[in-house]
């Protein structure tokens, strides 16, 4: 890779990490009960060098206290950010933006996978864009859950996989092992990944020898793989025992059985995939349009890059398969069908075809519908990120008078979410009332004021005096709001400079 290549790279992650704070709400760590288990182990162990939460903000492990159900993943992850935040005086706003920076991370990272693969730097600026700002990877990194990390090192595993079979430095092997580890110890769904990411493995080998050779290579792979592995496994197992003794049980167990809710179980194989891929409320092609182009590029990515395409479908097709079946498939409360994010630049990448074919400079149609399509994706994008995610639950509650199913069980968080049929109703589809609430938003922003309300309020009250369910959902909005400030509209109108100015001087290097 040259120096060129490091260069636009660099200038590109300032870009997404410029618009990506831009856009980003105030502080929201505390808006999920995941979020929040999540924080407070990272604050636990800064603070206590303890495992345990406080109470009622977990689950009841072995010991009597409350434990994250989470990985130790994005909690171990944050631990500088909390160290710098805490320099500062805050350490949970300096938390709350490690999904920014690894969502810039994850949308430059893929176009280091298309300069790999032999794409142009213009190509490959132009999948990159249409991941970082075209999918609902850019709303998902303003949100506090884990996936944007998951998807980093899922994907940053696969390019080092891909790095070691075609230049044979066992150190990318090994990258791809602790890549895959740290996505493992965040989300345990990641385990979906191994056997697409050996069979890309596999059939490089099989491509240039025999199958006699292609065994023994695999075997001495897998070894070393297994061996920088091992560890997280190792890690995640004692994280088990330590909370709730045993290695096996991870705490989505005890949910289970706390609350008498099995998680596969209760859900038809076809309604949760029809959700993810054509339902109003969770359909993943709604949320994210470009990904749509996938299938006018795949299959020359495919006579391109036979493994890779094999590894990408695979990818796609265990996700889909297994969460299918997940009680809670559509991963609510959240913007979209979040749990698919991990699988969303492997529907891009292959886009790359489509940018250096023939027929893009051939066919004027097919232009068009690019075009549109893209247009439409970033319209959505903006749309998603202007409004505060919780704002659409919070409308079906207290205007449209939905009734929202409750689960609870001793010793653990109760389960809140809407029901099934609002996933499939298009009247109550979040893309469409988000365009209602951005329009109700910009009507009467201008009259609103802020005035705290008394502790006893209910929450109908809080709903309706809340800045985040009033307000354009960016943090320099909601302070000036608040806090009567202009400072942050500077801060913003920097960010926004900066921006700009990277992205002219990135497209200048590669056009």
């Amino acid at each position: 890779m040259g120096a060129s290549v490091r260069f636009i790279t660099l200038k590109l992650f300032i870009f997404f990490v410029c618009v990506y704070l831009l856009s980003t709400s105030p502080i929201n760590i505390f808006d999920t009960d995941a979020s929040m288990a999540r924080y407070y182990l990272t604050r636990s162990i800064v603070e206590r060098f303890d495992l345990s939460i406080p109470a009622d903000f977990g689950i009841k492990g072995i010991d009597g206290r409350d434990y994250s159900w989470y990985g130790l993943g994005q909690s171990v992850l944050a631990i500088p950010f909390y160290l710098l935040g805490k320099y500062l005086s805050d350490p949970a706003n300096a938390v709350s933006i490690m999904p920014q920076i690894f969502g810039a991370a994850a949308a430059v990272l893929v176009f280091l996978f298309c300069i790999v693969l032999g794409y142009s730097r213009r190509t490959s600026l132009y999948v990159a864009l249409l991941y970082g700002l075209g999918t609902f990877a850019w709303p998902l990194a303003k949100q506090p859950f884990d996936h944007t990390i998951e998807t980093f090192f899922i994907l940053l595993s696969i390019y080092f996989i891909y790095l070691y079979v075609t230049d044979k430095k066992f150190l990318h092997l090994l990258f791809s092992a602790f890549s895959f580890g740290f996505a493992f110890i965040t989300r345990q769904t990641s385990m979906l990944v191994i056997m697409p990411l050996f069979v890309l493995v596999i059939v490089h080998y099989l491509k240039r020898h025999d199958f006699k050779t292609t065994a023994c290579l695999i075997t001495r792979d897998l070894a070393l793989f297994s061996l920088a592995f091992l560890p997280f496994i190792g890690l995640s197992l004692w994280y088990n025992y330590y909370r709730f003794g045993s290695i096996f049980e991870t705490g989505y167990q005890l949910i289970a059985v706390r609350t008498g809710i099995d998680f596969f179980s209760g859900t038809p194989f076809l309604t949760g995939l029809s959700g993810f891929l054509i339902s109003p409320g969770k359909g993943f092609f709604y949320y994210s349009p470009v990904a749509i182009l996938f299938f006018f590029g795949i299959k020359s990515f495919f006579k391109r890059h036979l493994e890779l395409a094999i590894c990408f479908i695979l990818i796609a097709l265990s996700y889909l398969f297994f969460l299918s079946k997940n009680l809670y498939w559509h991963g609510d409360w959240a913007w979209g069908p979040r749990y698919l994010l991990a699988i969303t630049p492997f529907f891009i990448i292959p886009v790359a075809e489509i940018f250096e074919s023939d027929i893009w400079k051939k066919n004027v149609s097919l232009r068009a519908f690019a075009y549109f399509v893209i247009a439409v994706s970033f319209v959505i994008q903006i749309a998603a990120v202007s409004v505060c995610f919780q704002k659409y639950f919070f409308y079906l509650i207290h205007e449209k008078d939905v009734k929202f199913t409750v689960v609870y069980g001793a010793g653990v968080q109760a389960i809140v979410e809407p029901p099934s049929e609002t996933h499939f109703d298009w009247h109550k589809s979040p893309i469409l009332t988000h365009f209602k609430f951005i329009y109700e938003l910009a009507s009467k922003m201008k009259d609103y004021k802020y005035s705290k309300l008394p502790e006893n309020a209910t929450d109908a009250e809080n709903y309706k005096a809340n800045p985040r369910m009033n307000l354009i959902d960016f943090w320099w909005i909601h302070n000036y709001y608040v806090n009567g400030s202009y400072s942050e509209f500077f801060a913003a109108f920097l960010l926004l400079i900066v921006s700009i100015y990277y992205a002219s001087t990135v497209w200048k290097t590669v056009t």
